[in-house]
Formats: C-alpha cells, sequence, structure tokens
C-alpha cells in the first residue's frame, strides 16, 4: 500500500472506529508505529485535526465533525468517489449506504445523488443477492457456486472464478472461468440461483482481460409498420439498411446473433411484421405459429 492510500485508511479508519492505536493501525497496515506516528504528522501538515491522548483508553483521535481538506482529496476528487459508492450503492449491495453516507459526512458535501440509478427488477430479490455474493467471492479471491439453467431449461451445478459483472441491454451478467466447462463463459444473472461462495480459490492466469462472445452473426430482412421503427432503433442494434415502401410499412435489413432469441424477438411483433429473408427464419416462424395455433384453436 502506497504513502497515499494509507493516509486514507488511517483518516477513514479513525472516522468510522473514533480511535485507535498506533499499534493496532501498524498491525493492520503492515507498517512500523514509527511510520504511524510520521503519516500523523503529514496528515496534521494537510490539515487534519488528529491528535493523541494519553492515559488509559487513549489514542489516535479525530476531533468530532471534522472534514477532509481540499490539499488531500481535490473537490472533483471527492465528487467522483461519492459517485462510484453511490452507483455501486444503486446495485442495492447494502454496505455500500452507509459508506456513502459516511464518506459525504468526511467530504462535508450532500449525500443526496445526482442520479437516482436503480438496476434492480420489480419484485425481484435474486439477482440483488447474486451481486452482493459474487461481489464478496471476488474479494476474498473465491470462486462462487450457484445452479444455473440455461436458455434450453437444462439446469447446471456450475463453480465459476469471477471475472467481471456487467449490466447491458435491461439485464445484468457473470463473466468467469467455468470450472466445469474448462473455459471463459458468460452467464445471466436472472439464470443463476442458489449462490454461494466455495472454498475453491481463484487462479488470476485463468480469467482473461477482456472477453467477446463467439456468436454467429445472421441478416434479417423484413418489412414493419413504420409506426414501430422507433421500437426497432431502440431495441435492436445492427441495423443496416431501411427503405420507406408506402402504405405506412417500412423494409428493415438487420445484422443479429443467430439464436431462438431472435424468432421470439420477431413474433412479438404479431402480424405488424413479416420476415422476408432468410427462409430458414420464416420456417421457424411458421413452425411457432403452428405450435400456438394448436394451443389456442
Amino acid at each position: 500500500m502506497n504513502s497515499l492510500s494509507r493516509l486514507f485508511y488511517i483518516v477513514y479508519f479513525l472516522s468510522l472506529n473514533k480511535q485507535a492505536k498506533a499499534t493496532e493501525l501498524a498491525e493492520k497496515l503492515e507498517v512500523s508505529t514509527r511510520t504511524i506516528y510520521r503519516d500523523i504528522d503529514t496528515l496534521s501538515g494537510l490539515g487534519f485535526p488528529v491528535y493523541s491522548q494519553n492515559g488509559r483508553g487513549g489514542g489516535l483521535r479525530l476531533l468530532d465533525n471534522h472534514h477532509v481538506p481540499s490539499t488531500f482529496v481535490s473537490g472533483e476528487e471527492q465528487d467522483q468517489i461519492l459517485i462510484a459508492l453511490q452507483n455501486l450503492a444503486a446495485t442495492n449491495l447494502k454496505e455500500a449506504s452507509p459508506l456513502v453516507n459516511k464518506m459525504s459526512s468526511l467530504f462535508n458535501k450532500s449525500p443526496e445523488p445526482l442520479m437516482a440509478i436503480d438496476f434492480s427488477s420489480w419484485g425481484r430479490e435474486e439477482e440483488s443477492i447474486a451481486i452482493k455474493v459474487i461481489t464478496k467471492a471476488k474479494i476474498a479471491s473465491k470462486c462462487v457456486r450457484f445452479s444455473y439453467t440455461n436458455s434450453k431449461n437444462e439446469q447446471t451445478i456450475r463453480e465459476v472464478m469471477p471475472n467481471k459483472l456487467f449490466f447491458k441491454k435491461n439485464a445484468w451478467y457473470l463473466v468467469g472461468y467455468c470450472c466445469l466447462k474448462k473455459s471463459t463463459r458468460l452467464f445471466k444473472l436472472k439464470r443463476i440461483t442458489e449462490v454461494v461462495i466455495s472454498e475453491r480459490m481463484l487462479d488470476e492466469t485463468l480469467l482473461v482481460k477482456e472477453y467477446q462472445p463467439n456468436y454467429a452473426y445472421i441478416y434479417v430482412e423484413f418489412i414493419v409498420k413504420d409506426s414501430l421503427y422507433q421500437r426497432l432503433r431502440e431495441e435492436l442494434r445492427g441495423i443496416e439498411e431501411t427503405e420507406l415502401i408506402g402504405d405506412g410499412m417500412i423494409k428493415v435489413k438487420t445484422l443479429q446473433p443467430e439464436g431462438d432469441w431472435l424468432i421470439h424477438y420477431l413474433l412479438s411483433f404479431g402480424s405488424t411484421i413479416e420476415v422476408l429473408h432468410p427462409k430458414e427464419i420464416r420456417e421457424e416462424i411458421k413452425k411457432e405459429l403452428t405450435k400456438l395455433n394448436q394451443l389456442y384453436f
């Protein structure tokens, strides 16, 4: 830990715990007590009201209602720290909210965020629980074990070395090295249940810096009501060509990843859309419509 990180830790620790002995801080930071006292002198020189209280129950303390001087962390850096913590709290990681309040007090700033960001789903707690467990596992350099149900409704138990959590297109995903498949995989958090931290340690050499799913892509051409084009623009990337063809219809050509999701997505437009190409997509849609016809008629 460098000197700046050490100074920041001392200030935060004293703010949280009211006081501490130099020997306690030295043990936590793995430095000598002499180094701690030098750090205290540095903090005093920067404007922090740190003092030493002698006698029984004494130790290093910060005066009440203190704030971080701008010479230590600039106002812009303080804002960046608070925004990062507020965004973390938005993921429903409960430990982040008290930290936001503590750091806001330390920086003498309002804890009210400029933006209200809520990634959680209505009435769903599973994703928040999974995010919390995966985050703790990553910090502890351990794997997570969970039950995973894929798009074909096949259920398996996975043990995964967590690499990254990211939010994309209305869903949370975990990228990590899957010990079962012996490769880096992408997991949708909505399909994860019974997640726990396992005893297996994380191997950083198996984690990739950047992960790009290896999808096969296909060109799809269809006509759709022009009143629905805005929905297409919001929901689909890869639209390459559009052409107004009259009667309130528009022709669209787009490049999309192959998969069952594409069939179901196109079906969600009902009778307002007609797929022209490729033939394989038209046939798959016919099969789905036949199944629906058998169910309801």
